[in-house]
């Protein structure tokens, strides 16, 4: 796994403050890779800006809420769908969940993941989004009452690209643009702040980097990446 390798220190540093992530049942009975239990990822991220710092990022996104175009607001809309398959403009029309029940099963996954991993910083910090910091902002996205901080979308987009371009680095650049792209577009969709989608990013790697120690992930993207190549059609 190219691209997770590479973040090997990290990995050994994550490793002595956690020690590997086991595959386990949640309390929602949804089968993860790692436990929020085992790592308090709030330490890695770091607190979300402040008022004045996050009144800059509201005068950005107004500006970019004034030159969004019609198309720009669909795609931001369309977007919300947090699904490996939304990567299919990339990866090809051979790229659909029915026929590819391995690599459904290990992105499914990593979304659960994402999902209980970043409602630790959304807990801790429960920052307010920038529709209800600003009335000015006008959203096309939709959003939930969560914590905007770190972006959700953004942490599964970019796990996804990792996971994904390490099993086809074949496409690996288009992957990763297609990935900035989910979070460009929550913010223009005025869902979430620029450093919701930096810390969703950072989220993503240290998952990244805590999974390739769990065995289940290790024997799911095995099973994931044979499929996916062959259904490609990739050596």
């Amino acid at each position: 796994m190219y691209f997770i390798r590479k973040l090997g220190g990290l990995a050994l540093l994550c490793w002595c403050a956690a020690g590997w992530a086991q595959g386990s049942a949640t309390e929602t009975d949804s089968w993860i890779y790692l436990e929020p239990t085992q790592i308090d990822s709030t330490r890695f991220l770091g607190p979300p800006p402040d008022a004045a710092a996050t009144r800059r990022e509201i005068d950005a996104m107004l500006l970019m809420q004034e030159q969004r175009t019609p198309e720009q607001a669909r795609q931001a809309a369309l977007d919300h769908e947090q699904s490996v398959f939304r990567f299919a403009d990339v990866m090809g029309n051979k790229f659909q969940r029915d026929r590819l029940p391995l690599t459904t099963r290990l992105f499914d996954t990593l979304h659960e993941t994402g999902n209980a991993m970043e409602k630790q910083g959304k807990k801790k910090w429960r920052r307010v989004r920038p529709p209800v910091f600003d009335t000015r902002i006008r959203p096309v996205a939709r959003y939930s009452a969560s914590g905007s901080y770190p972006s959700g979308h953004a942490t599964f987009s970019f796990l996804a690209a990792i996971v994904l371009a390490d099993m086809v680095p074949e496409k690996s650049e288009r992957i990763f643009t297609r990935a900035r792209e989910f979070g460009e577009h929550r913010v223009m969709g005025g869902v979430h702040y620029p450093s919701d989608i930096a810390a969703g990013q950072r989220l993503a790697t240290l998952i990244a980097v805590l999974i390739q120690q769990n065995p289940a992930f290790q024997q799911d993207y095995a099973a994931a990446r044979a499929e996916l190549r062959a259904a490609l059609e990739l050596q």
